[in-house]
Formats: C-alpha cells, structure tokens, sequence
C-alpha cells in the first residue's frame, strides 16, 4: 500500500521550492527512446553470436546438391570419341583403401541405353553392364527410364541419373532433373539408380548388404565403369570412387548381373554373368564401335 511521501518509480521529485512539494512524471517520449535503444542493442548483439548450427558434411552436401535448371550450362557431357584410335575397351587395375578396382576405359566408341536382351557375340559392343534394377514382383524397370524418346518407368525412388542424348552423356544427382522431359521431347535416353559420387564427394546410401558393385563413373574427364570383385558396402565403395580421383558416379546392378568387354585385340573379357531370369526389361547401359 503506497504511503504518502512515497515515490514512484517513474517520479522526479523536487524538494525545498517554493510551495512545497511538487511532482513530475517522466514524459512519454523519454521512455520510447529507452525502448528503442534496447532493442537495437538485443539486435545487434544476437547479430553478432556465432551460428549454433555445425556445417554439413561432405556426404551431406552431396546429397543436398542443388538441381541444375534446364537454363544453367552446369552439365558435364562426355564422349569417348577418338577417330585416331580403334573401338575397343581398355582395362586397367588399381587398388584403393584395400579395395580391388578394375577400370573398364571405352575407346573411340559411343554410349546408348538398350532394354531386351543382348548377345555376346556382338563385336560392335566393346563394354556392356545392367543398368537399372528390376522388380522382383513383375520383372519392370525401377526408377524413371526413358529409351529413345520413349518413358518406360516413373519414379524418384533414386536420386542418381544418366542422360544420354545423341552419343553425349551426363551423370548427375537431382530429386528432379529437366533431362528426364527433355529425353522424352527430343529422343533421348535417361535412367536412375543409387548416387555413388556426387561432385568429387561420395554419397550415402542406406542399403548395407556387402556385394560386387559396379559404377558408371565420370573420370578424367571421359565416362568408365568400374568394378570390383570384392564384397563390399555402398559407401565403402563410394568412398573409393572419390579418391581414386571420380567426379560423378551412379550405381549400377552389381553382383552376378551380367556385364562385358571386348579389349584390343577383339577378345571377350566377361566382367561377370548372369543367371537370374531374363525379362523383357533386361536393360543396358553399353558402348558401341564408332
């Protein structure tokens, strides 16, 4: 209970004029500006704070790599394409973080998308492997795919894509790429599959069975696939990948899932073959004589 004599907070109180005792409040404007002045103070100090949220890591960034826009001249087309040399493909062996790679080099020769089935005899293939996986309910294509203009499959279960369009080929990793309605407006051929390194960084996957993989790689500026006979996890081989020196890779179908070459000398190297049903969507990702 407030006595007499007693001052407020917001009071200014003279003593000893003339009449006594007389009371003054604080005008309002005197405390706006007190307001003000405290909340650009809070401003500038919470400004000043360091971010509380840790960077991504490699792994993750790769995964959150912005899509490339069909008006952004950001993709990568490779050609194998060496008039000077023979079609044939090249192997070459190396070793990293334990893992036995083999490098499978198409020369002087062209990439496409084929779905059916492929005979070995074929002399103007020099490399062939599967490439997108199969149901195992109706044998059909998982993932968006379109072969020559054509969609055959829908679908954004996989991150990971290959485009091709006249002999040219890109590897990316979108959630959604233009190049899918581009491939089916001018005769293009596109596929999805596991995203294996995306811009020099390996990306993660969730699956954590031990196979022989296989990846469709951009190394040196030319297209490979790479193989090992190993059994090892996605990321292990992903990690690989990156630092054997690849800038964009996307999984193939690994395991005993057929795949070839032919060297040099025109002689059949198999890279491992296949018992499992052949369907109707057996497809490949292969490199024909130019």
């Amino acid at each position: 209970m407030k006595r007499q004599g007693d001052i407020s907070e917001d009071e200014i109180r003279i003593v000893g004029s003339e009449g006594g005792e007389r009371r003054r409040r604080l005008p309002w404007w005197v405390w706006a500006v007190c307001g003000v002045a405290v909340a650009a103070a809070l401003a500038i100090w919470l400004a000043a704070r360091p971010a509380d949220r840790p960077s991504a890591s490699p792994a993750v960034q790769a995964q959150q790599a912005d899509e490339p826009t069909a008006s952004e001249p950001s993709y990568t087309w490779l050609q194998n394409i060496d008039a000077q040399q023979p079609s044939f493909t090249q192997r070459r062996d190396t070793v990293v973080d334990s893992i036995h790679l083999q490098i499978y080099n198409p020369v002087n020769a062209t990439a496409e998308l084929h779905v059916g089935s492929l005979s070995r005899s074929d002399t103007s293939i020099v490399l062939a492997a599967m490439a997108a996986d199969l149901r195992r309910d109706n044998g059909r294509i998982v993932g968006a795919f379109v072969l020559d203009g054509e969609p055959l499959s829908w679908g954004l279960s996989k991150k990971g894509y290959c485009a091709i369009f006249d002999g040219r080929l890109t590897l990316g990793m979108a959630d959604n790429s233009p190049l899918f309605e581009q491939a089916t407006e001018s005769g293009g051929s596109f596929f999805r599959q596991y995203p294996a390194v995306a811009q020099g960084q390996p990306v993660h996957n969730n699956p954590e069975n031990a196979s022989q993989r296989r990846a469709l790689c951009e190394l040196d500026g030319r297209v490979c696939v790479i193989a090992c006979d190993d059994r090892v996890l996605m990321d292990d081989f992903s990690r690989a990948l990156a630092r054997l020196g690849v800038r964009q890779a996307l999984f193939l179908v690994g395991g005993t899932a057929e795949a070839w070459y032919r060297d040099e000398q025109g002689q059949l190297g198999i890279i491992a073959t296949s018992t499992a049903r052949q369907t109707k969507y057996i497809n490949y990702i292969l490199f024909r004589k130019q």
